[in-house]
């Protein structure tokens, strides 16, 4: 596997086993930030409190998710993932991580809510 993949796997480990705590210490800045269409949350407290608080109360228990396409350079991690969430159905994740010196320094999310999404395809 390669140094993403290991990193993405991990990433999501601590994710499914809702450890914040090593997240945010093994896997962010000081100073990261979560950048999507929506907000942007600075530092790790604020990206803390919304992968273990926001993001849980709008989907609920994540009940599945594959990988549907990835890909990486010597810093960036790129991927879309369907997710099966208890409250908002299938979604699709669409993330970048920035990574330097082993740790994420920003996250950009471009997810879009189900109906969001949905409005943009049918749009086309």
């Amino acid at each position: 596997m390669s140094w993403g993949q290991d990193f993405l796997n991990e990433h999501v480990g601590f994710l499914t086993k809702q450890d914040f705590e090593g997240l945010m210490e093994h896997h962010y800045h000081d100073d990261a930030e979560l950048v999507t269409f929506e907000f942007v949350k600075k530092g790790k407290a604020a990206i803390k409190q919304y992968l273990s608080k926001d993001q849980p109360a709008k989907s609920g228990k994540i009940l599945g998710m594959t990988m549907d396409a990835y890909f990486e350079s010597d810093d960036v991690i790129l991927f879309t993932a369907s997710v099966k969430s208890e409250l908002l159905g299938t979604f699709v994740a669409r993330d970048a991580l920035y990574v330097k010196d082993g740790k994420v320094l920003r996250h950009i999310a471009l997810t879009l809510p189900p109906a969001a999404d949905k409005k943009i395809y049918q749009a086309m």
